[in-house]
């Protein structure tokens, strides 16, 4: 009996795990056959090179100029005082040029309110691609006019575009998408951020445009997408929620979903839409402040910090924008480092690919369990190694 009751548990085991892999790979079948049935694919591609791709090439771009940049200052700086800068005023001009994007991304990210409900989001879009192709033509122009203040304005201009983006895209991906494939959507704003890391590190390579006469140009390449971006958006749909609530245009807003998706009436949709809405009215905005206070949320903020926390403090974008010096420092050969920094973007476009596929078959704790594990016994053994040198 006993037996007979444990083959039972595991033919009912096996029959979940078989469910769940049947669902999971139908899923993935209903997601690719949506895809082709309308423009949806064309406006995630479009989306994703002036969105999530734009902040990732800017992460790692400047790692392979860096030395011809700071070569730049003090030329700059000696042509216009005719003394050559202490290496502290090098040092904390390069740190300025650094750390100036990621202030432009706080007002960037800040303001995507006032863009979205005032110029709708494809508008925003299109709005935030031409700031980043002002700052591009401001970098580009910075090495004949001899100013390392153009090259700031510039970094900071595309923080403020790459904070503005990247907040979009998520929104727009989230608004064109039907429920039961939104996450799948959403993330593919990932796989845009790390292809935009691995192109910043292969137009760095010495063959390509990393050399001492093209450092400019380098940090200006993302801005021809941004100009495809422009011409390409006023051709594609706009995003269904915003027609639907702000505009309160229920015909346009299917039309969209119908170009986006196929044929088809998508009454469900729209009705969750308005059920988001009426709920978002019965509720009053809150601030900062009041949300920090509210208990009902409390697990919801925690979790949420736990995770970005955990995110931003993994190093990753220290080791994206400053790979050249430290792997300089490990005593890695000059002209090799461009070639492991590939190596690192092609990594990291993989496994944003390969979580993608996985995350609605494993599950989002698992992922993070693992992930987390994995940084956490990498990180120790790199501060063993850094003791032991």
């Amino acid at each position: 009996m006993i037996t007979s009751l444990g083959v039972l548990k595991q033919t009912i085991e096996s029959g979940f795990v078989y469910c769940n892999a049947q669902a999971s790979k139908g899923r993935m079948e209903t997601f690719f056959q949506q895809l082709t049935q309308g423009n949806a694919l064309l406006l995630i591609i479009v989306l994703g090179i002036g969105g999530s791709f734009q902040a990732g090439y800017h992460i790692t771009g400047l790692s392979s100029p860096s030395p011809y940049i700071q070569r730049f200052i003090n030329s700059s700086w000696y042509d216009r005082y005719n003394e050559p800068p202490s290496p502290h005023k090098v040092t904390m001009i390069w740190s300025l040029i650094v750390s100036i994007y990621a202030v432009g991304g706080l007002f960037g990210a800040v303001s995507v309110k006032f863009f979205s409900q005032r110029l709708g989001r494809k508008r925003a879009m299109m709005c935030n691609s031409l700031i980043s192709v002002i700052g591009a033509v401001i970098m580009l122009t910075s090495k004949e006019a001899k100013s390392f203040e153009m090259i700031i304005v510039s970094r900071m201009l595309y923080g403020y575009s790459a904070g503005l983006g990247l907040s979009l895209h998520l929104m727009y991906l989230g608004e064109i998408s039907p429920r039961k494939i939104r996450g799948q959507v959403t993330l593919t704003s990932s796989t845009f951020l790390s292809l935009g890391k691995l192109s910043g590190q292969f137009f760095g390579l010495s063959e390509i445009l990393g050399s001492h006469d093209l450092w400019n140009i380098v940090l200006c390449a993302p801005a021809c997408f941004s100009v495809v971006q422009i011409f390409a958006l006023p051709f594609l749909p706009e995003a269904p929620r915003y027609l639907f609530i702000e505009k309160r245009d229920d015909k346009a807003c299917k039309r969209v979903l119908q170009s986006l998706w196929g044929k088809g009436d998508y009454k469900q949709e729209m009705e969750e839409m308005l059920i988001e809405h009426m709920a978002l009215e019965a509720s009053p905005p809150k601030s900062p402040l009041q949300l920090l206070k509210d208990w009902t949320v409390r697990w919801q903020l925690i979790t949420m910090f736990i995770i970005y926390s955990c995110n931003k403090m993994s190093g990753m974008s220290a080791i994206s924008t400053f790979s050249f010096d430290i792997f300089l420092k490990a005593g890695v050969q000059k002209d090799k480092i461009r070639y492991i920094t590939v190596g690192l973007g092609i990594t990291e476009i993989l496994t944003a690919i390969s979580c993608n596929l996985l995350i609605e078959h494993i599950g989002r704790r698992t992922l993070l369990w693992g992930g987390y594990t994995v940084m956490s016994v990498i990180w120790i053994m790199v501060t063993i190694m850094l003791n032991l040198k």
